[in-house]
């Protein structure tokens, strides 16, 4: 803990606190406040790693500036890269407008920007004109879609129980080692997936996971009309993009719509990402990658 002047008030700057419980509970009171949810089960559930780390300022013992930093190993066509996604950026209401977050920004950027090849975040729109200032642009993502024709599915495809212990390991093994398959992967980050999956209630795909069992993989997905979304693919081994499609396909599915690029991807159609309130920023060297190979960061990376 460092004391800090900021704009002639004294606050404490904090860092990798999270296992101290009562600074810990201090943030899940400002993020409860500001976006209804906390990471307590998360952390107790024990898949909070050490690449998920923490920037905050307080005023004694209320803690209201806060930065999320997870530092993320991707794949990207094909070469390993180490990114840093900025998630939970926000300042309590009562403390904006006096420079906090930009204190801790700083802060971050100086420490990592040379130790990473991207640093990145999803903002939302009311902030598109203040992360320019930090040298961060705007970036476009794609999804892939297809129609399909129904046809009769002969795999044995059934939806996982993460509240069963089985089903539970078997989605944290397969999280852990899954190996790359789109023009971006996740990879070694289990503990983002499980927290997505089992202990994040207010965006949880709990919901959405099917385990097909001749191709010994688990699908994240989700059924929306005659659409079928896909938005994960986990698997220890090579699997045909078309095979999850047809596996994961119903009689009602007419269109496949994929939040993920696949690495041979010329069958689909690539359209722009259109997300209302939600804009990627990046800074760094992959920029022009996004734009040239029409590129999207799978949905459970994000923070």
């Amino acid at each position: 803990m460092e004391k800090v002047l900021i704009n002639n008030k004294e606050y404490n700057y904090i860092t990798n606190y999270k296992n101290d419980e009562r600074l810990r509970n201090d943030l899940h009171i400002l993020t409860r406040k500001i976006w209804g949810f906390d990471f307590e089960k998360w952390y107790k559930s024990g898949y909070w790693g050490d690449n998920c780390l923490l920037y905050s300022l307080s005023d004694g013992h209320k803690i209201v500036s806060h930065i999320t930093v997870t530092v993320i190993d991707f794949i990207v066509l094909g070469k390993k890269k180490k990114f840093l996604q900025l998630g939970t950026v926000t300042t309590d209401e009562e403390y904006r407008k006096q420079g906090l977050n930009k204190f801790l920004l700083e802060k971050v950027l100086h420490e990592w920007k040379d130790k990473c090849d991207l640093i990145y975040l999803f903002a939302n729109d009311s902030v598109l004109n203040y992360y320019p200032l930090f040298g961060f642009v705007p970036v476009n993502e794609y999804i892939a879609t297809k129609k399909i024709e129904s046809t009769k599915n002969a795999y044995n495809v059934r939806k996982l129980d993460i509240n069963n212990q089985f089903d539970h390991e078997l989605l944290y093994k397969k999280a852990k080692n899954a190996i790359p398959l789109f023009n971006i992967s996740m990879v070694d980050n289990a503990g983002q997936i499980m927290l997505y999956c089992n202990y994040f209630d207010k965006f949880s795909f709990k919901e959405k996971l099917y385990y097909i069992e001749s191709l010994d993989t688990i699908i994240v997905a989700e059924y929306i009309g005659s659409d079928l979304i896909l938005y994960d693919i986990l698997s220890t081994q090579e699997v045909e993009i078309e095979a999850i499609i047809n596996a994961m396909s119903t009689e009602q599915t007419q269109n496949v719509v994929m939040y993920f690029m696949p690495k041979n991807n010329k069958d689909y159609e690539i359209k722009l990402l259109k997300e209302e309130d939600t804009t990627l920023f990046v800074m760094g060297n992959e920029k022009k990658s996004f734009e040239e190979e029409k590129l999207i960061f799978p949905i459970l990376s994000h923070t």
